[in-house]
């Protein structure tokens, strides 16, 4: 062991002159930003006001086991069986931009693999269609139903007829017509084609649109028919 050594009185830690000089410059950078802090924490942002967010457009909602549809404030109950209904709206361009589209055969298996049918739509009608009006509107769609339906086939028009009609204290526009048609294997000669564009409150259209062939079965025609009287606005 070696022998103790003499204590020193204290006279604490010494710091270099350098070192004494860094640690006050921090502690004023310190203290200045501290002051600005406190001095600008309640004041608002300056710069350009941002623009609000944009508003959720409307969408379609559809629900499979009772079929009823919805577009913004109009809705209905899609027709039930024979029809057969997607369990999700999709898009079916040009025509809609979402929305339901259902089926029901009428001559099953014309070409072997294919059946005629039978259909019935609803939705939002497409950007491409819509006019200012929903006249306009119901005529462009009839339009664009008629030459992507029938797969581009040759086909006549009779019987064309334009209307409005009061729903729910809202003008809604109608076309109807025939659609004459020849196809090897379907006995039906036309289909009867209906439009309906309905207003909705932010300036966009509902529709709701069906072509059954003349020769369709009464029971189809029944639930088609149930489908088209429930449209409401709510």
């Amino acid at each position: 062991m070696s022998a103790p050594t003499a204590q020193q009185p204290s006279r604490g830690v010494a710091v270099p002159a350098a070192v004494g000089v860094v640690i006050a410059a921090v502690v004023a950078v310190l203290v200045v930003v501290s002051v600005v802090v406190s001095l600008t924490e309640d004041r608002l942002p300056t710069g350009p006001a941002l623009p609000p967010p944009a508003a959720m457009a409307p969408t379609v909602s559809f629900d499979a086991p009772t079929r009823i549809v919805r577009y913004a404030e109009v809705t209905t109950r899609m027709p039930g069986t024979p029809y057969t209904c997607p369990e999700t709206p999709g898009s079916t361009p040009p025509l809609l931009s979402s929305g339901i589209l259902c089926s029901a055969p009428v001559h099953p298996d014309y070409e072997g693999t294919s059946d005629w049918t039978a259909t019935a739509g609803f939705g939002s009608v497409a950007d491409g269609i819509t006019r200012p009006t929903a006249e306009a509107t119901a005529r462009a769609f009839f339009a664009t139903f008629r030459s992507v339906a029938f797969d581009n086939r040759t086909t006549t028009l009779a019987k064309l007829a334009t209307d409005q009609a009061d729903l729910d204290g809202h003008q809604v526009a109608l076309v109807s017509g025939n659609v004459g048609y020849t196809v090897p294997g379907v006995p039906s000669s036309f289909d009867r084609v209906l439009v309906v564009v309905l207003p909705v409150d932010d300036g966009d259209y509902a529709v709701y649109f069906s072509s059954r062939p003349d020769d369709t079965p009464k029971a189809t025609l029944d639930v088609l028919n149930a489908s088209i009287d429930g449209l409401s606005y709510d």
